[in-house]
């Protein structure tokens, strides 16, 4: 085994346990589908700014976008909230001062937060805007700063906003309450050879924030702290790393369970490709170990190549690993979401492979690494890439990178943190400018639902703990009988959990309505659709 490398618990016992759920769960799975629920449509011109896509569970979804218009020197920006049956329940144009532009956005109770900052990326003027989703009362508040300030996290605990991100080179996090319209800055950061990992907000209020020691000091830590929502420290744990890991990402689960487990990614020595997942639980008052898990280890992991391939592979780290080192199978991967369930906590990320650079004007409205609609580790957090935004560029590529998204990867970890279960589901050229989330999953009678789109599908995996993937392909239902698809953009495009057992889709097409003789039978539109998972 190599260093601090744990290897996987299997689904023996465990299977035991749910075998007499067995003849329930395949019955389901025959019968196993994405089911088309609603569609929304909204006719739109090539030259319209694109929607921000945003879930609010159960009460619905908003729309954000830039319009190319003023008022009294302010720019315009159009709000559409839907409800759960995609009709339009409230519309309006918000003015908000020029220059500014839509960094981040959060949905915390019944406040919809939007983010915004003045100029480029490090500013230190932002407008927090807050729209009560049930009254439609907006309020927007000012935010200055005397320093120049980076961000590359914001979420809300209560109603008071948290950024994360960077003054120079040291991390650091700040609070802005909305009841006093004061801004503090949390003590405990401006750490030298520090990144800020994460900043998640709890289910309870609180909210936690993830650190990396990047020195090269043999003994390093990986460190969680716990805040409450006014920034009160009720909680910290300094976790040594091995001496020759390198932890790459991570995020923390938010409190729905009782425990609070880190997962993320790691290396051996140095380099950006990562060599599996790793895990712990929090706990202040005892020393933990991270546990390791290869990539070559995991049962499903390696399912996007050539079975000879994999076979070689795993051939290969098993006997790397009987003389105590690393397995050699390394790729890039980016942690998405974190669930926490009865069985657990399942665990989303997304591999990908860093292709030529692009002249695509990433830091545009539309395509910056803070934009809302791209990649995030909650579909409702703000920051695409974030690592991208960090001074430490060890562990991810840049921004102006295209990518080529290569699969999703789902993991189960129990509630001591270890990896009893994983699934994968494999892209069919599926290319993005900058690395995004591209699948998403739902939880449903044991079943678990993992998908992605591809231009007018859905391509879903269906599995359960004990049964084998099973592969569907569902189509985008379209508004009338008569309509076809001549076209689909094949950015701006995706699929996201909604709540309970749905999940949404979004994109643009091209569509001829067939029927209609005497006009123009062709029209342009940003397009929701509805899914359920039965």
């Amino acid at each position: 085994m190599s260093r601090g490398v744990t290897s996987i618990t299997f689904l023996s016992k465990k299977a035991i346990v749910l075998l007499g759920l067995s003849i329930l769960i395949i019955a389901q799975s025959g019968y196993a589908q994405f089911i088309p629920e609603g569609r929304y449509e909204k006719e739109v011109k090539m030259s319209d700014n694109r929607f921000m896509v945003i879930s609010l569970k159960e009460n619905g979804i908003a729309l954000i976008r830039e319009k190319n218009k003023y008022k009294d020197g302010n720019r315009l920006w159009e709000f559409i909230l839907l409800d759960q049956e995609l009709g339009e329940r409230w519309q309006a144009d918000v003015e908000i001062k020029a220059g500014y532009m839509m960094i981040g956005y959060e949905y915390a109770g019944q406040y919809l937060f939007g983010l915004f900052r003045e100029g480029d990326r490090d500013s230190n003027k932002f407008i927090l805007l807050t729209l009560h989703i049930g009254s439609y009362e907006i309020k927007q508040f000012e935010i200055k700063q005397e320093f120049l300030f980076r961000p590359t996290h914001f979420t809300m605990a209560g109603e008071n906003a948290i950024f994360g991100g960077y003054v120079s080179s040291e991390p650091a996090v700040m609070l802005y309450e909305t009841s006093t319209q004061l801004l503090k800055v949390i003590p405990g950061f401006f750490l030298k050879d520090t990144e800020l990992l994460d900043l998640r907000a709890n289910s309870n209020n609180t909210f936690n924030a993830l650190l990396i020691e990047r020195n090269t000091l043999d003994k390093r830590h990986l460190v969680i702290k716990t805040f409450d929502a006014s920034g009160g420290l009720l909680l910290e744990d300094e976790i040594e790393i091995g001496k020759d890991i390198n932890l790459l990402t991570g995020i923390s689960s938010s409190l729905k369970r009782e425990e609070l487990i880190l997962l993320g990614t790691y290396t051996e020595g140095t380099g950006r490709e990562a060599l599996g997942f790793y895990s712990v639980l929090v706990d202040p008052f005892s020393d933990q170990s991270i546990n390791y898990f290869p990539f070559a280890n995991l049962t499903h992991a390696l399912d996007y190549l050539p079975s000879k391939r994999i076979a070689k592979i795993k051939s290969k780290s098993k006997e790397r690993m009987e003389v105590g080192k690393a397995p050699d199978y390394k790729a890039h991967v980016l942690p998405i979401r974190i669930e926490e369930t009865e069985e657990g906590f399942f665990f989303l990320s997304e591999m990908y492979d860093p292709a030529s650079s692009t002249n695509r004007n990433t830091w545009n409205t539309y395509n910056n690494p803070y934009y809302g609609y791209g990649y995030s580790p909650y579909s409702y957090n703000p920051f695409m890439n974030r690592y991208a935004n960090s001074p430490y560029s060890f562990n991810n590529s840049s921004q102006n990178t295209s990518a080529k998204m290569i699969e999703s990867i789902l993991t189960l970890f129990d509630s001591k943190g270890k990896l009893i279960w994983d699934n994968s589901l494999k892209y069919e050229n599926i290319k993005r400018y900058a690395t995004e989330q591209i699948s998403d999953f739902v939880i449903k009678d044991n079943l678990v639902y993992l998908a992605y789109k591809k231009e007018s599908e859905i391509h879903v995996s269906t599995s359960s703990l004990i049964l084998e993937p099973e592969l569907d392909t569902v189509g985008i239902k379209l508004k009338y009988p008569s309509d076809i698809v001549r076209n689909e953009t094949e950015d701006d495009t995706g699929i996201r959990y909604w709540y309970n057992d749905y999940s949404f889709v979004w994109g643009y097409q091209s569509i001829k309505d067939t029927d209609k003789k005497n006009e123009d039978p062709v029209r342009y539109v940003f397009y929701i659709n509805k899914f359920a998972s039965e």
